[in-house]
């Protein structure tokens, strides 16, 4: 696994919610229960999880050291879009997420990121889409 694919599959397992609250409070606040969480790259295939979300779980999980704070702006029909960069031992790497979705029967977070190489070499891609669809109040037991 390149450093790039490992900085993605990172970036995949801290977007699920099973990670720390965002620091954004502008960030929209999932309805607290069970959720199914399907993410889909070209890194890790599709993969499928059944999460429980706690009410004050954000959207985000805890930002990395090399990383800037996420900015996070308003769109056109209640759409959210969080930006961050991050340092990849000289590369730079930006990272756009488009959320949408009600959040409390389904949201999707669709990823666009841009590396920029030390030699100013860009390349732009797709990252990531996750689909999440609320299934019920209550949580299993364990």
């Amino acid at each position: 696994m390149n450093l790039h694919t490992a900085c993605r599959a990172t970036l995949i397992a801290a977007i699920l919610p099973l990670a720390a609250s965002a620091s954004a409070d502008s960030l929209p606040q999932r309805r607290p229960g069970f959720w199914r969480i399907k993410t889909i790259s070209p890194e890790v295939g599709l993969q499928s999880h059944d999460v429980c979300i706690e009410a004050g779980d954000g959207l985000l999980g805890a930002p990395q050291d090399n990383c800037t704070k996420p900015t996070v702006e308003s769109a056109q029909g209640g759409e959210v879009i969080v930006t961050f960069s991050c340092d990849l031992h000289g590369a730079r790497e930006v990272t756009s997420l488009l959320f949408t979705g009600d959040f409390s029967s389904w949201y999707r977070a669709q990823s666009k990121t841009t590396l920029t190489q030390k030699s100013g070499a860009t390349r732009e891609r797709s990252g990531f889409t996750i689909d999440a669809k609320f299934l019920q109040p209550e949580c299993p037991k364990p």
